[in-house]
């Protein structure tokens, strides 16, 4: 478990770390990768909890701040996501954008 969690993280770092902002604004290095890399953490946490069901909540991260997109079966499971998102470390704030579908 923790090797395919190093190696999603990896990929994922890799994956975001060439991206600027749209409105000019340019990041560093090392905070595309530490937003690669919490983006991929609460990601991953999501997709592990049989309640939230992960696979329809987009992640993003930007410095800092996570803004999950998408459908959750519930309202418990909404609160539960954005929990499981503040609960991540380097989490600065969480912008919540799901849909209950029920």
């Amino acid at each position: 478990m923790i090797r395919t969690f190093s190696w999603i993280t990896l990929c994922l770092s890799v994956c975001f770390g060439c991206q600027s902002y749209v409105d000019g604004a340019k990041r560093t290095f090392g905070e595309v990768t530490d937003d690669a890399q919490i983006t991929a953490v609460v990601k991953v946490r999501l997709l592990n909890d049989p309640e939230v069901k992960g696979l329809r909540i987009n992640v993003t991260t930007v410095r800092g701040v996570v803004t999950l997109e998408g459908r959750v079966p519930s309202d418990y499971a909404r609160e539960k996501a954005i929990r499981i998102t503040r609960e991540t470390g380097s989490v600065v704030d969480v912008e919540d954008r799901m849909t209950v579908v029920e």
